[in-house]
This record gives structure tokens, sequence and C-alpha cells, in this order.
């Protein structure tokens, strides 16, 4: 019977020095230490191994033939962020292994090292790896469990989202999901996937605002080896690896304007071409996009591709900022500090009146994603109960409920004019309020027309203009 399916597997380290003998050496102290070894013998070979291979950590010399050891770091740490990366230098370069701990390196170790010191480095970088991967699995397995009403609250202004969700989630529609900074849009992408009918296939998140201009093609669409300087091997991209599933773009409006035609095609024809290839790939994905940005402005404004918009926005769902829905504050702030205290192995009680008091009274910019940063920190910081000097928050201001319209207290305090604020809040309000009529009509345009006592021309121009999307099956007939 063969048993080497039983062992456990032994924790990776890459080595990469131009110098033979130092890797030589590196590797033979690892191999007694326990470890299994990776040589390479420059940064292009080091990048090479550490996309097929399971690697744990890397010892990168800061010195290296072709692309430097820091050049190696930047690279590296855009697609295994999480693997520690220590640098071995001379001591004539202890500024540079500085820089590149400020770059991401988890230490570094000047040359000539001790072997015990060299160890004992791997094995505690590898030990915080495992527990930052612990806590990583932990929450994921804590907010997994959760439904999306338990994730984001039960207010009305939530409540709509949900339906929406439910209405669109089967169906084949592209969907554009709107909302601020942190406000949950991902959670709400995430929703409508795990209803779709493409369940069971991945979720693949790509965040448009995050990736290079020069680099969103590959990442998108793939390339094939040699396809660019630097294409050393050939890539899938995100189109492929959604393909049966949910292909997430978010913050699609940072997406540059040289790929929406491209985009456009590639969603209408449902094929791709790699960067440098030639061969037509078929993919099955369903397109859920988010953004932060009002894409119809932007397309008034020549800033987005409008045929792109309209093929994106056949379904629009708009997640509330937190501060318009207050009554899921507490109920937030509560499953956050039961979240962080299982994290953290605490066993913080509550909030304070204070602290309560605290929490509703703050206009939250940074919506829910600041709300669980605020409460992870002040769970760190208390004992049996989370106070108000726990929360840091900026002390003072008006609490929210002092503002009759809050948003017009934004839009001052960006400095915006008494035209540019009048013209805005009319729009909003005019969208609003065609919204909540065609709702109510079961999405009929006509019967929403004479409701408002308009014509139907003028509401048809009108809710193609804001990119309302009516119910699913709505008839416009009037009967």
């Amino acid at each position: 019977m063969d048993m080497s399916q039983d062992k456990p597997r032994l924790p990776c380290v890459l080595i990469t020095d131009d110098e033979e003998n130092t890797r030589w050496i590196l590797c033979k102290l690892m191999e007694k230490e326990g470890f299994k070894t990776f040589q390479a013998a420059d940064g292009r070979n080091a990048l090479k191994i550490l996309r097929q291979e399971s690697v744990d950590a890397v010892l990168l010399d800061l010195k290296l033939p072709g692309e430097d050891g820091m050049e190696v770091l930047k690279e590296a740490k855009k697609f295994c962020n999480d693997t520690p990366i220590i640098m071995i230098t001379g001591f004539g370069s202890i500024d540079s292994a500085v820089e590149a701990v400020k770059s991401g390196a988890h230490d570094y170790v000047i040359k000539p090292f001790q072997n015990e010191q060299l160890v004992l480095l791997v094995r505690r970088a590898l030990e915080i790896r495992g527990l930052k991967q612990e806590n990583c699995q932990l929450r994921s397995r804590l907010e997994g469990e959760l439904s999306l009403r338990e994730a984001m609250g039960s207010s009305d202004r939530i409540q709509g989202v949900y339906a929406d969700i439910d209405l669109v989630a089967p169906t084949d529609f592209t969907v554009v999901i709107t909302g601020e900074t942190g406000s949950g849009k991902e959670l709400v992408a995430r929703a409508v996937h795990k209803l779709s009918r493409c369940a069971s296939g991945p979720f693949v998140p790509v965040d448009c605002g995050s990736i290079p201009p020069t680099l969103i093609e590959s990442e998108l669409f793939g390339h094939e080896k040699g396809s660019f300087t630097g294409a050393g091997w050939t890539q899938r991209g995100k189109f492929e690896a959604a393909s049966g599933g949910t292909l997430f773009l978010d913050e699609i409006s940072n997406l540059p304007m040289t790929m929406h035609a491209k985009l456009l095609r590639s969603l209408q024809e449902k094929q791709i071409f790699r960067v440098g290839g030639t061969k037509c790939i078929n993919v099955d994905i369903r397109v859920v996009a988010a953004t932060n940005q009002d894409l119809a402005a932007m397309v008034q404004a020549n800033r987005f591709r409008r045929d792109l918009y309209h093929r994106l926005n056949e379904f629009s769902l708009v997640v509330p900022p937190l501060r318009e829905r207050g009554e899921d504050v507490v109920y937030l702030a509560n499953r956050f500090l039961d979240l962080a205290n299982a994290e953290l192995k605490k066993d913080v009680q509550g909030f304070s009146e204070e602290a309560l008091d605290a929490l509703l009274g703050y206009r939250w910019p940074g919506n829910v994603r600041e709300l669980r940063n605020i409460i992870r920190r002040a769970v760190l910081m208390a004992d049996t109960l989370v106070e108000r000097q726990h929360l840091a928050m900026p002390a003072g201001g008006p609490p929210k409920s002092t503002f009759l319209f809050p948003e017009i207290a934004e839009d001052i305090e960006k400095r915006m004019s008494l035209r540019q604020i009048v013209r805005r809040t009319v729009t909003e309000v005019e969208r609003k309020v065609l919204v909540q009529t065609l709702s109510r009509t079961g999405g009929n345009k006509a019967k929403a027309a004479r409701l408002l006592q308009i014509d139907y021309k003028t509401i048809h121009t009108k809710v193609k203009g804001y990119g309302i999307s009516c119910p699913i099956g709505a008839s416009d007939n009037g009967h």
C-alpha cells in the first residue's frame, strides 16, 4: 500500500541567488531543517516558479542579473501577496533592504549571516503566514454562513435591494450595482451569483481601478507567450477563468476608454482573443459590474461609452449608503463585534451608551467597511465593553439627525454652487419619483405616464435616460 499520501506536505522555500555556491549552501541548510526547496539564478525564473509552484516562503538576493531583487519583489507581490519574502543583502545595501521591507518584504538578513538566524527568520515568517491564513479562513467561514440579510441588515432601504436581487438573479440580465465605496457592492454581486443559474460556477472579481491601463487587456483576456515584453508564458485571463460562472467587474467606471470597444464586443459575441493570439475562445459568463460613479452622467460627459453603458445596464441595483439606513448601524456593529471577538479570541460584551450614541451620530463616509474597521479596532482595545474612547472616529460635528437633507450638507462641504446643488437634487428627485411610480404600476410606463400626467414619449425618454430597469414581463399597453 502506497503510504505517500499520508505524509504531511513539506513547506517549500524558493532560494533566488545568482551565485551557485550560495544557492547550494542555502538549499542544504533548508533541507536539513525539513523544508523542500526550489532554486532560481535570476528574477525571471524566480517569478516563473512562483507562478507554477506552491511556494511558502522566498529567500531573495537583492542583487541579481537583469531584474534586481527589488523589481522581483514588487512583481511577486502582485500575484502572491501572502507569501513572505526575506531579502538577502550585503552590509553596504542595508538602506535598500529597508526600502524593500517598506515595499512588502517580510524582513531582511545581512551577509554573512548565521545559519540559526536565517532558519529562525524563515520559521517565524511561516508561523505569521499561518496565523494570517487561519484568521482569513475563520473570517470567511463566519461570513460565509451568513445570508445577505444577516450580512447587511434589514432596514426598509436595504429590503428593496433584496427584492431586486431576487427578481434579477435567476435571469441572464447583465447587472450594474451602484453605491458608494464600502457600501457592500461586492456582497450584493455575490448574492446575485449565488441565486443565479451559474451559482455552481466560479465568481471571479476584477478591480478595474487597481490594474494599470497597459495590463488591463491581458488581465481580462489573457495573453500568449511572447506577445509582449515579459510575457514568458501563456496565461488565461479573467474571462476564461469565469467561464461557467460570474465575472464581477468592480469599479467599472475606472476602465480605460481604450478598452470599452473590446469589452463591448466580448460581451456581445461571448468570444475573446488573448493578447497576441489568433484563436477565438468562447466564454459562457454572467457579467455583474459595480461602480461608485454615476455612469449615466459619465456618458453625458463623454467619459463612458454609451453603447457599453446600455449593454451593461440591463438591470440596475442601487446600494444605499449607511447614513441613509441608520437602523442597520447598531445591528452591523454588534455583528462585527461578534466577528472580532472570534478572530481576536476576546469576550467583549457590547457597547456603552456613549459609544452607541457616537455610532448613531456619525456620518460614515466610508460606509460599512469603515464601521467594520472601527469596531474591529475597538474590540482589540476594549476589555468588557466598547467605550467611546475605543472608537477611532472624529469627535464633535453635528450628528446626522440634525441634517434635514444630509446629501445637501455634503454638497455644500464639496463647495458646489447653488445651481449645481439644485440641478443635482431635482434630477435625483425626478429619478426617484419615476422609480416609485413604475414600481407602483408594475413597470407599466403607460400607466405611470397617466399617473404623473405626462405623455408616454416623455416618460419613455426619461426612463431610458436614467437607465431605469422595469420589472421583467412588464407591459406598456396600459391594460
